[in-house]
């Protein structure tokens, strides 16, 4: 089983925790839940301590980085999903449809042994740029916008899709692509880059690191960024989806 954080996922667990904020938006969406299947789990980051829920992950090191105590664990992937018909009321997933090689199979298996609802953090492709990938790295926007599913392609698997503007607080936990959007010293830092997948899919991050270094000690980024600073959000095309099970 092939699965990109058996590559860079060793230190997954120091800069990619649980936001409380994010956290408290699937809360909502949660309850009443019965049973959850969490998908592309990761080391177990937004998974309620008290629900009834089972993780999959497809990467043997992600597991290994679960707390003691946390929810069990499958390895499997989205495509293929170990259970049986209607295992679960709900289903979710954060920050991993982009990482599904099929997703045609994996919102099927999630028809499949699914309920009620499914709910997903994701990024939404039809969302402007922010910063980083605007004027540093435009290749991570573009791959992202053929990785990513697009709203449409959710309510052809889906019924009911909605979907939500998820803004990232400046002081974000959780350390996925634009979390550190006002602390931009931070995409200089190798071991917080490690934990971002953005970054292992390009082919030459020196040059955009370059820049970016420049534009801090010159100036130029906070001249170019100066109606952000006293933002305490950013929009930065992050996404909360709900949707009922398709029967």
């Amino acid at each position: 089983m092939v699965a990109i954080y058996d590559k860079i996922g060793h230190y997954y667990s120091l800069t990619r925790q649980t936001d409380p904020r994010i956290q408290q938006r699937l809360l909502t969406e949660l309850r009443g839940a019965r049973r959850i299947l969490n998908i592309g789990a990761g080391a177990g980051s937004y998974e309620p301590l008290e629900a009834n829920l089972v993780a999959v992950e497809p990467s043997a090191k992600m597991i290994a980085q679960r707390k003691t105590g946390s929810h069990p664990v499958e390895q499997a992937c989205a495509e293929k999903l170990p259970f049986a018909d209607a295992s679960f009321s709900h289903a979710m997933t954060v920050l991993s449809m982009h990482h599904w090689e099929d997703r045609a199979k994996a919102f099927a298996e999630i028809n499949r042994v699914a309920t009620d609802k499914f709910i997903a953090i994701t990024w939404d492709p039809s969302a402007e740029p922010f910063w980083l990938t605007r004027d540093y790295f435009p290749q991570i926007h573009s791959m992202d916008m053929e990785l990513f599913p697009g709203v449409s392609t959710l309510a052809e698997f889906f019924d009911a899709v909605s979907v939500a503007p998820l803004p990232i607080p400046e002081d974000c936990l959780d350390g996925f692509l634009a979390a550190f959007w006002k602390r931009l010293q931070a995409y200089l830092d190798s071991s917080v880059r490690q934990s971002i997948s953005a970054f292992a899919k390009i082919a030459d991050p020196d040059s955009g690191l370059e820049k970016l270094a420049a534009d801090l000690e010159s100036g130029v980024w906070e001249h170019n960024n100066a109606n952000i600073l006293s933002q305490s959000e950013l929009d930065a095309g992050y996404r909360l989806v709900v949707a009922r099970i398709k029967r």
